[in-house]
Parts: C-alpha cells; sequence; structure tokens
C-alpha cells in the first residue's frame, strides 16, 4: 500500500441500508463519537435519502472513514466524519477533507466541534481537532451554540454562514429538536 501522501485520492461511496459493509460502517461510527455526540446509527440510516446521505471512503478495499452530509439548497452540514484509529496521524482525515470539499465544490460547507476551553479536560484534544479543520481551509464564523449539554463552535468552508442559515438547516433536518439550541456569538 502507498504511503497516502502519494494517493492521488480515496475512494468514497455512497452508503445505502442495504450495503455490504454496513456493520463494519457502524463499529467505525461508534467507536469514533462519544454517546453524547452520537445520533443512533440505525436513525441515521432510516433518514438517508436525497438530502440526507452517508459515504465510506475505502483506500483500495480498506474502509479507512466514513461521513454523514445534510443538506439544503448551497448549504451542507458535514454532521460526521471520521477515520479508523489505526489510520489517524497518516494523512487520511485531511485527504477525506480535501476530497468532501472537491465533491462539493460551490457548496458552503460547515461543522460544528466542541468548544476549546481551557480548563476542559480534552482541551488539547479539542485544540488539536480545531486546528485541524483551520490548517484544511474551514474558518470560525463566530458563531457558538449548546445542544445536548454539549457546547459547540461553528466552522464554514466556500464561504460564510449566517446563524440564522444554520438553523433553518438543522431544523429543516432535526425538526423540532433544533429548537433547543441556544446560540451565542464570540
Amino acid at each position: 500500500m502507498k504511503d497516502v501522501n502519494e494517493r492521488i485520492g480515496l475512494t468514497c461511496k455512497r452508503v445505502y441500508r442495504e450495503s455490504t459493509d454496513i456493520e463494519e460502517i457502524r463499529k467505525l461510527y461508534d467507536r469514533s463519537f462519544p454517546d453524547n455526540e452520537r445520533i443512533p446509527f440505525g436513525w441515521l440510516l432510516q433518514a438517508l435519502g436525497d438530502e440526507q446521505q452517508m459515504f465510506a471512503a475505502y483506500d483500495d478495499e480498506e474502509l479507512v472513514g466514513m461521513y454523514f452530509l445534510y443538506l439544503l439548497k448551497d448549504l451542507v452540514y458535514l454532521s460526521y466524519i471520521c477515520v479508523r484509529e489505526e489510520r489517524r496521524s497518516r494523512g487520511y482525515g485531511s485527504l477525506l477533507l480535501r476530497k468532501i470539499c472537491l465533491d462539493l465544490k460551490g457548496k458552503r460547507i460547515v461543522i460544528d466541534i466542541e468548544e476549546c476551553r481551557q480548563e476542559d479536560e480534552d482541551y488539547l484534544m479539542e485544540l488539536r481537532r480545531r486546528n485541524f479543520y483551520l490548517r484544511n481551509g474551514f474558518v470560525p464564523t463566530g458563531i457558538f451554540y449548546h445542544i445536548y449539554d454539549v457546547d459547540y463552535e461553528l466552522l464554514s468552508f466556500g464561504g460564510p454562514v449566517s446563524k440564522e442559515e444554520w438553523h433553518h438547516l438543522i431544523s429543516h433536518h432535526w425538526g423540532k429538536r433544533a429548537d433547543t439550541a441556544i446560540y451565542r456569538e464570540g
């Protein structure tokens, strides 16, 4: 297997409920996100359609990552993105993120990350994650929100995103649950 930096790109395949490696994708998802930030995988599968899409990323035939998108017109919420633990720190995350941004060229992409606070137990990990997205072209939006006992910061790629646009997108997909978000600008 070539070094990831020598590779032209990963192969990303759209995931459907009947995809053959759905259990491996489920395990990757479950291991990659904490319980309080993870929507039940079955709910994600039930939601799949034109506006909610999941993709699996492969290096040759090996599953190396996955991501989940919420789409609404020219705005895309990159809700979940992960790389297999044994493949992290090898360039796969940056390669996958670049591929997503290229595939969604002309659209604005927004992600939410845990807000970085020095007093947080996981501060260094949160800061590392934030810096990863900044290195890969995402920029702070100045929008912060709290939902389900987690504080998030929004970052965007491809153009600015307003709080109103963000809330419209999550309301469209989450329904009334989106109304529990508490916003602040920073």
